[in-house]
Order: structure tokens, then sequence, then C-alpha cells
């Protein structure tokens, strides 16, 4: 009597054990997993900020461009088809930037839009939404009201 209690006391404890290791075992699947999708987020910051990098060179070189052009007498430029040219490299350097594309919105039939009006319009994730409107506004393109979640462009920059 004594030894089968003893025994199935013992048979309790090596099936806790084993349903104890299988536990660890999904855990560290899970770790790795995450691990990995670290590495890849960390490979994307790394191509984003070299993207980024890139953009920036061509500004500086659109940029001087565009003094060149504007010393010239002779020669006409056209602000718009400066903007699009730069919405345009902003959007194929970036993958279509949020902040293009949520200023292309706002410079629409409506300057005030609610942040989930923009979100769906522009197919951009809400949080990423909302990341891009706070440096929008924080350069002092746009206003934000946090109460009412609207949106609103501050200045046209182009027609």
């Amino acid at each position: 009597m004594v030894d089968s209690k003893v025994e199935e006391a013992i048979t309790n404890i090596k099936n806790h054990i084993l349903d104890l290791e299988n536990k660890l075992q999904a855990k560290q699947t899970e770790i790795d997993k995450l691990n990995m999708r670290t590495e890849n987020l960390s490979e994307e910051k790394a191509s984003a900020a070299e993207k980024l990098k890139q953009m920036e060179k061509d500004m500086a070189e659109l940029s001087s461009v565009y003094e060149e052009m504007k010393g010239k007498k002779d020669f006409e430029i056209n602000i718009q088809e400066v903007m699009r040219l730069y919405v345009i490299l902003t959007e194929q350097v970036l993958d279509g930037s949020s902040h293009i594309k949520i200023l292309t919105l706002l410079h629409g039939a409506k300057e005030k839009m609610t942040k989930d009006e923009i979100s769906k319009a522009s197919g951009i994730q809400p949080a990423a939404t909302l990341r891009a409107i706070f440096e929008l506004r924080n350069n002092g393109l746009v206003e934000y009201d946090d109460t009412t979640e609207k949106v609103k462009l501050i200045r046209r920059l182009f027609g």
C-alpha cells in the first residue's frame, strides 16, 4: 500500500517535471522567435536609416540645383513641380512615407480630419499614423487636438 502510494507520487512528480520541461521548451521557442523578430526589425531600421541618408543626399543635390536655377533669369521654375519631384523622391526612397501621405490628404478638400479618417484614407496603421501626426506637429506643419483627435493643416505648401 505504501509502495503504491510512493510509486504514484513519483509518477506524479515525473509527469509534473515533464510538463514543466514542455512549458520551458515552448517558452524557449517563443524567445527564439522574438529574438529573430528583433533581428529583422534591427535590419529594417538600418535599411531605413540608409534610405534616409540617401534621401538627405538627394534633397541636398536637389536644393543646390534649385538654387542654381533660381539664379538664372531666363529659366522659370514652377514650385509645384519641385514639390511633386520631392514627393516622388520621398515616396520612392522611404517606401511611401506616412508623412507625405498625411500631408497630401490634408491638402485635399478637407483641411481638418480625424486621426481615424486619416488612418483609413491612407491605409497607414493607427499607431504609425499617430506617430507621423506628432512628428508633423512637432515640425509646425499641422495642429493636433488631443481631445477631438482632429488634425488641421497649418499652412498649404502647394495648390
